[in-house]
C-alpha cells in the first residue's frame, strides 16, 4: 500500500518540566551537536507534510528550527501530555487527515517507524495505532486519525483522566509491532541520556 504523506501531520510533545532532567527542557539538551529533539525532528520534517512542537517554555528556541510552536491553552492546562494534542490539533492544515505524535527525547525513531504506523492506520478502521514491541508498549509514540480529536476531548473534559494509554484503549488503538526496542530509548533522565550520548561528548550534569 501506497502511503499518503501529503495528509500526514506529525506533533512532538515538548511541553514537560523535565524534572528527571535536572528540570532542562529536554528537547534542548545538547545531543551531539543537535539538541535532543532534532533527530526525530528531521525525520519527520522529510516524511510529513506538516510538523509542529507542543511547548510551554523557550518557544523562541523551537521556533528558531523552522517549525510552529504551540502552548497548552484553556481549557486543556494541566491534563499533562494530551493537553498538547487537544492545543495544537486546531492550527494543523485542513488537508491534514493524519496526526504522527512523538516525544521530544526519542532520537532514534526513524523513517520505518513513521511508515509502519501509517500504513496500519490508514488500511484500518480504527482510529489510532501505536508503537510495541516483544517486551514494552510505547503509548506515546501513536498516530490517530483526526477524526478521533472530539472524541479524545471529550475523554478529558468528562472522564478527569490523562493517561495516554487509557485514551488508545478507550479508542480501541491498535499495537503495530516492531522488532527491536532500541529505536524506542526515551532519555528521560540524565543517567539514560549519558549511555547514549554520541561517541566524544563529554556527560551531562
Amino acid at each position: 500500500m501506497d502511503i499518503n504523506h501529503h495528509n500526514l501531520g506529525a506533533l512532538i510533545l515538548a511541553g514537560g518540566l523535565g524534572q528527571r532532567m535536572g528540570c532542562q527542557n529536554k528537547g534542548l539538551v545538547a545531543f551531539g551537536q543537535l539538541n535532543l529533539i532534532d533527530p526525530v525532528l528531521n525525520v519527520l520534517k522529510q516524511h510529513c507534510d506538516y510538523v509542529a512542537i507542543s511547548a510551554n517554555q523557550d518557544v523562541a528556541q523551537y521556533q528558531a528550527k523552522h517549525v510552529e510552536v504551540w502552548a497548552d491553552v484553556a481549557p486543556w492546562l494541566g491534563f499533562g501530555p494530551l493537553a498538547g494534542v487537544c492545543s495544537c490539533e486546531a492550527h494543523f492544515p485542513e488537508h491534514i487527515e493524519y496526526i504522527q505524535v512523538v516525544p521530544c527525547d526519542s532520537p532514534f525513531i526513524d523513517q520505518q517507524v513513521i511508515e509502519k504506523l501509517s500504513q496500519q492506520l490508514q488500511q484500518s478502521d480504527t482510529l489510532a495505532v501505536y508503537a510495541q514491541t516483544a517486551t514494552q508498549i510505547y503509548p506515546v509514540i501513536f498516530q490517530f486519525k483526526r477524526t478521533a480529536i472530539m472524541h479524545l476531548k471529550e475523554y478529558l473534559h468528562t472522564s478527569n483522566k490523562r493517561s495516554i494509554r487509557q485514551w488508545l484503549q478507550e479508542v480501541g488503538a491498535e499495537a503495530v509491532n516492531f522488532p527491536d526496542d532500541a529505536v524506542f530509548i526515551n532519555m528521560n533522565d540524565l543517567q539514560t541520556l549519558n549511555q547514549h550520548l554520541p561517541k566524544g561528548q563529554k556527560p551531562c550534569l
